[in-house]
């Protein structure tokens, strides 16, 4: 990789302090305003929202594990548009972008997955149900798994970049079917209900509160450890560079 590379990249820190938005943005801000959020929307759940009438305490870990699957298949949203852009642009942080990104979403899928596990024991008396969404979703993992058995296949960092963003648009096509699978399939045909629609909330003014609270949270959360993970990658390929140099 050349110097040219690595500065594009954005491997080298730029001239001069941060602006006032970079640090709004920043890693250790992000990280405490998404544990300051989680931490309020776990008490707003647990203390503050009522239970519900057919689950009752069980319910409560809804507030968690909706944001965790929602905050997955954002993950898979920025690795798509991250993928597109590389196509336009041919910019490796793009490339970057998109890895960090599927890689997060993969992290957040297993914790759906248990969260999930758990939510359906409790709701439905099983822990796994071929029910559309769950099958849709699982498929998405699966799919993004390759993504990385992609990567791990092509040496040549430009094809892996290019085939690495291909695949990424195009297993995208699996996230709005999982999202939608719920909306547009005849409700005998699954378990999962439809809680929020264009219309209504489907939740109280408390249950809404921790949701949208702990959704907050949780999208923080995602985007402090992207930031995090991409910081990280840019210091290995800064730190190869180096070793190259010196090695030539």
């Amino acid at each position: 990789m050349s110097a040219e590379s690595i500065n594009e990249a954005g491997a080298t820190p730029a001239a001069g302090g941060k602006t006032g938005w970079h640090r709004l943005v920043d890693v250790p801000v992000l990280f405490v305003a998404a544990g300051v959020s989680l931490v309020t929307g776990l008490l707003l759940a647990f203390w503050v929202a009522p239970q519900d009438y057919e689950l009752g305490f069980n319910q409560k870990i809804f507030y968690y594990h909706a944001p965790i699957a929602e905050v997955a298949l954002l993950g898979f949203l920025v690795a798509f548009a991250a993928g597109v852009q590389y196509l336009r642009t041919r910019e490796a942080r793009w490339d970057r972008v998109g890895m960090c990104a599927v890689r997060l979403g993969l992290l957040f899928s297993l914790l759906v997955m248990a969260t999930g596990m758990i939510w359906g024991k409790a709701a439905w008396g099983v822990w796994w149900d071929w029910e559309p969404r769950l099958t849709t979703f699982l498929i998405a993992c699966l799919l993004y798994c390759g993504y990385f058995v992609l990567r791990a296949t092509v040496e040549e960092e430009e094809r892996r970049a290019t085939f690495a963003a291909l695949f990424a648009v195009i297993a995208f096509i699996d996230v709005p079917i999982t999202f939608f699978a719920t909306r547009v399939l005849p409700q005998e045909s699954q378990l999962h209900p439809v809680v929020v629609t264009a219309e209504d909330s489907g939740m109280t003014g408390a249950m809404l509160a921790a949701f949208l609270v702990s959704m907050l949270g949780m999208t923080l959360l995602f985007f402090a450890l992207l930031r995090n993970d991409l910081r990280v990658e840019r210091l290995k390929e800064e730190l190869a560079y180096i070793k190259n140099k010196i090695g030539s």
